[in-house]
């Protein structure tokens, strides 16, 4: 896993992007199949003659339609999600933090990310946990811009937070 980074210093901090875009694409490509399996089902109960209302307070119809809408706005983002990944050049390097950079965070909450449209997914590659964060989260904000080397302090419900891009692809 030891690598060079973009200023030549070796780090054992990040799996290979190329590995981690794949490994992203692939759960996300299994997450849009269970989805779209999901919003099937909803769709189908939400039009069941089963699920019409038998009184004027039975809701089922009603909640399978907004769950059905619900799952069907989330295959969009999954597929949108996909599209994005096609596009993305896995040996690109980022001399920043932007869409696309592999980030290394070292300090009390030492993690490594990818940043990604969308967040709230995670990969393991080369034994290391890779977790995807958007630009609109806490702390995707904080790390817009930023450098391998810089610091940042993150104020979070649970307290203040002191990281390190440690690493930066």
């Amino acid at each position: 896993m030891s690598r060079s980074t973009r200023s030549g210093v070796v780090s054992n901090l990040l799996p290979p992007k190329p590995q981690v875009i794949s490994a992203l694409r692939e759960a996300t490509h299994e997450a849009l199949q269970a989805m779209e399996r999901a919003q099937a089902i909803a769709a189908d109960e939400a039009t069941s003659d089963e699920s019409k209302a038998e009184g004027k307070y039975d809701t089922r119809a009603t909640e399978a339609a907004y769950l059905a809408r619900g799952q069907a706005e989330r295959v969009v983002q999954l597929r949108d999600l996909l599209d994005w990944f096609d596009r993305l050049d896995p040996d690109a390097t980022c001399a920043t933090v932007r869409l696309g950079a592999l980030v290394a965070l070292e300090g009390d909450r030492s993690q490594q990310l990818f940043v990604c449209p969308v967040g709230g997914h995670a990969v393991t590659v080369d034994g290391v946990e890779v977790k995807t964060i958007s630009l609109a989260a806490p702390l995707g904000r904080a790390m817009v811009g930023l450098a391998e080397g810089d610091d940042l302090d993150l104020e979070t419900p649970s307290g203040r937070h002191e990281l390190e891009i440690a690493a930066l692809i």
